[in-house]
């Protein structure tokens, strides 16, 4: 099967595990669709996300908390090649900045090396987006509904992460006392908590099996696009240079 075969089988499951008056608010989420958009330019056909997915050495999936005012929609035929919303032009230069910084280059936002516009890096590298919490939310969440919903969820998020997407870069989105951190080492890698080593303040890596998890801020968090972009740039950078992980050796 596919991926966005295996995916669907989940998220079906994981929508009827709802009582029926709480389904209309699920969100479905995960590798998203590169294609082209249809006519009204309000969603995007599938491309070659799979392709690109299956080949690339870097699998990075986006850990974020919820999704805020979108009920009953699907991430993954969203229009991402004409997305310009901020929260996602940050996602989009992490998604450039991993999968493009090595031992000897570090992409930043002051050197000009990203893509403009930023939603065009859907066409080089595969994005996936993974929310703890799939009912539909508003602009914040507190951190204990999020872990309410990350412990009833658990066995599901477990199975669209580690069985179906496999990435080797998780980058936590946010949360207070870095809460989607906290929650990617206890709900989706229990068996693996101790062995993430602590690099910097936003690297946290295991060597076998290779897994970086990353301590990010949100990407809507009222801090300079230079404290979200570039300090994660220089932060994976130390980490590169510090253990030399194989995801990041050419």
């Amino acid at each position: 099967m596919t991926i966005h075969e295996q995916e669907n089988i989940l998220l079906e499951e994981w929508w009827n595990s709802y009582p029926a008056n709480e389904r209309d608010n699920f969100v479905m989420d995960g590798l998203c669709y590169n294609g082209p958009l249809n006519e009204r330019g309000t969603n995007s056909f599938s491309g070659n996300e799979e392709k690109l997915w299956v080949n690339t050495k870097r699998k990075i999936v986006f850990l974020m908390k919820d999704p805020n005012g979108n009920p009953g929609e699907d991430y993954r035929n969203w229009h991402w090649r004409a997305i310009t919303a901020k929260f996602f032009k940050v996602i989009f230069n992490w998604l450039q900045g991993l999968n493009e910084i090595t031992l000897d280059y570090t992409p930043l936002l002051e050197n000009n090396s990203y893509f403009d516009p930023a939603n065009q890096v859907v066409l080089k590298y595969p994005l996936a987006i993974v929310n703890v919490k799939k009912q539909s939310g508003i602009s914040s969440v507190y951190d204990d509904v999020l872990y309410t919903y990350a412990e009833r969820d658990a066995s599901f998020l477990r199975r669209q992460i580690r069985n179906i997407l496999q990435p080797n870069i998780i980058v936590c989105g946010g949360g207070t006392h870095s809460s989607m951190l906290d929650i990617a080492k206890r709900y989706i890698y229990p068996e693996f908590g101790d062995k993430f080593v602590k690099v910097n303040n936003w690297c946290y890596y295991m060597k076998e099996p290779e897994i970086l998890l990353i301590n990010s801020w949100h990407p809507s968090a009222r801090v300079s696009d230079t404290q979200k972009i570039d300090d994660m740039m220089y932060a994976v950078s130390d980490l590169i240079n510090k253990r030399q992980p194989n995801i990041f050796i050419p």
